[in-house]
Formats: structure tokens, C-alpha cells, sequence
């Protein structure tokens, strides 16, 4: 498998996965929690912990940077 087609394929990954935590993270956001920091969704009964939101938020911060360093180094070696 050539390389480009690779590096390819892992930006591919990380944009999916920083968009889904992205999506998460706004999503538990507007979350109303209780005193507890638990939020009973209505629709299905799933319980949501708080501490979950900041996690989605660092894992949506950290795939940012990764996408920002492959760009930088996929421009600096078209150059």
C-alpha cells in the first residue's frame, strides 16, 4: 500500500473521530443535569454522567491538534 494513500486514510480516521466527539461533546452539553451530575434522557432511559463532557471535550481538542499538525506537515511537504 503506497504511503500517500495511507496517510490518507489515518486523516480520514482522525477528522471522523474528532467530528464525533465534537458532535458529543455540544450534545452532552446541552444536557440539563441534576444535582447528581447525571442527566435520564427521556427518549430511551440512558443515564449521562456530566464528567463525560469534559472528556468528549479533551478527546475533541486533541484530535483538533492532530488534524492541525497533519495539514501543517502534508502542506510544508507539498512545498
Amino acid at each position: 500500500m503506497n504511503k500517500k494513500y495511507l496517510h490518507s486514510i489515518i486523516t480520514i480516521c482522525i477528522v471522523l473521530i474528532t467530528a464525533f466527539c465534537i458532535w458529543s461533546y455540544i450534545q452532552r452539553a446541552s444536557f440539563e443535569y441534576n444535582a447528581q451530575g447525571t442527566f435520564l434522557s427521556p427518549d430511551d432511559g440512558v443515564v449521562y454522567r456530566e464528567q463525560a463532557k469534559e472528556v468528549y471535550g479533551i478527546l475533541a481538542l486533541i484530535g483538533l491538534i492532530l488534524i492541525g499538525i497533519v495539514t501543517y506537515k502534508t502542506i510544508k511537504k507539498i512545498k
